[in-house]
């Protein structure tokens, strides 16, 4: 189970980095301190906080965020 801090501190991480490759936001989140950032990341996806690219995660806008909670 991940904790609350270490979603907020790979949310923050996102928004400061909209579109960052795989391996590196894995690695940046480590130095962050997030524990096992690879959950981490599974929650913001399913959250809709970020979406899987091709080799990288990107951080989704507001309005794409909000047509897919409708």
């Amino acid at each position: 189970m991940v904790s609350e801090k270490d979603i907020e501190i790979a949310a923050k991480y996102f928004r400061d980095n909209i579109s960052v490759g795989e391996v590196i936001a894995v690695r940046e989140l480590m130095a962050e301190g997030v524990k096992e950032p690879e959950k981490v990341i599974d929650v913001l996806l399913q959250r809709g906080i970020i979406e899987r690219g091709e080799g990288c995660y990107n951080l989704v806008r507001t309005s794409k965020r909000e047509e897919k909670s409708k």
